[in-house]
């Protein structure tokens, strides 16, 4: 399956417009991961801590991972914090570190210097894809799954550790960008997953950053969700019948009722036609193998949606019932 070939990865980078659901199928692809017996780290990119709210938990501290379901962790990471960390790793004496944190000069180079935040946090990122436990010598976690922020800023992201590479002639932070940028470009450690919906906007930001992704960035372009797929439906005719009676009769204190049913049925029908002309386009122009999500007629998103979503990644058969026992 193609879910099973992407969790031999290290790292994977989910990415996609704001509003398509990106945070929700990337929770959906690591709590799938840890079912499938992966000690799986789910990481919100500078985030108002949506991924935490679906798996009902506090916004933890930035940086520290909190479990959240077996062999699943969630981290929130951000990139004045992620520097933090790093200067507290090569600076050990806590009472200059602190007066260097709280001094005006690295108040401002860190709002004023270009990109450093960026570079900071995927080099936090690459850091738990890359880290090992001292007492066992093994890998922490098997795999790292980051919600990235919406399209442009992921851009801005993944494309930093290059322009760091480009930019410094030498030095520690040219290494580290090249390792960096190696790890990003290696397909048998990173893979991109992109996420849509089947409407006009959506397709047009996935196609693009697919283009750029894999011609500018030259990072691996792993799969494709299309999020929010109206599936099945009513059957048109059905309607069509509905409303010649609706026309021709009197069906008393039930016309309310049944006029708005045939309302929702001709909607439905309608996203359905919108949805098959959209996946249509993206099948065709972004070449990686896709995979749909249901529409979840749901008031509220939480972790009970999140189980269906994982269920059928899993098996696209798999329906709220199968879901109950993942």
């Amino acid at each position: 399956m193609v879910i099973d070939e992407l969790f031999r990865r290290r790292l994977l980078m989910v990415v996609g417009k704001g509003g398509v659901g990106k945070t929700t199928v990337a929770s959906a692809i690591a709590l799938e991961a840890a079912r499938a017996g992966r000690r799986t780290l789910l990481i919100e990119v500078d985030g108002v801590g949506r991924a935490a709210q679906l798996f009902g938990v506090a916004v933890g501290e930035p940086g520290q991972a909190q479990e959240v379901a077996q062999r699943l962790c969630l981290m929130n990471v951000e990139g004045t914090a992620a520097l933090a960390e790093y200067l507290s790793m090569i600076v050990p004496v806590k009472r200059v570190i602190q007066s260097v944190f709280k001094s005006r000069i690295y108040q401002y180079f860190v709002a004023a210097a270009p990109g450093l935040k960026e570079l900071m946090t995927v080099g936090k990122i690459w850091y738990e894809a890359d880290r090992v436990d001292d007492a066992t010598g093994e890998r922490v976690w098997d795999l790292v799954i980051v919600d990235a922020p919406a399209t442009g800023h992921s851009l801005q992201y993944l494309g930093m550790p290059q322009a760091a590479y480009d930019t410094f002639g030498g030095g520690l932070v040219r290494r580290e960008a090249k390792r960096v940028v190696d790890a990003l470009q290696d397909p048998q450690k990173t893979s991109v997953v992109f996420v849509s919906t089947a409407e006009e906007m959506p397709v047009n930001e996935t196609v693009e950053m697919y283009r750029r992704v894999r011609d500018q960035l030259r990072l691996s372009a792993g799969l494709l969700v299309v999020n929010r797929v109206h599936l099945g439906g009513p059957c048109g005719e059905d309607v069509t019948l509905l409303e010649d009676v609706l026309h021709r009769r009197d069906v008393g204190n039930d016309r309310p009722l049944l006029e708005e049913v045939a309302r929702r049925g001709r909607e439905e029908i309608g996203w359905i036609a919108i949805n098959e002309r959209y996946l249509k386009r993206l099948r065709a122009e972004v070449d990686v193998p896709s995979m749909t999500l249901p529409f979840l007629f749901s008031e509220e998103f939480g972790f009970r949606e999140i189980r269906i979503l994982a269920a059928r990644l899993r098996d696209p058969r798999a329906g709220a019932a199968s879901a109950e026992d993942t």
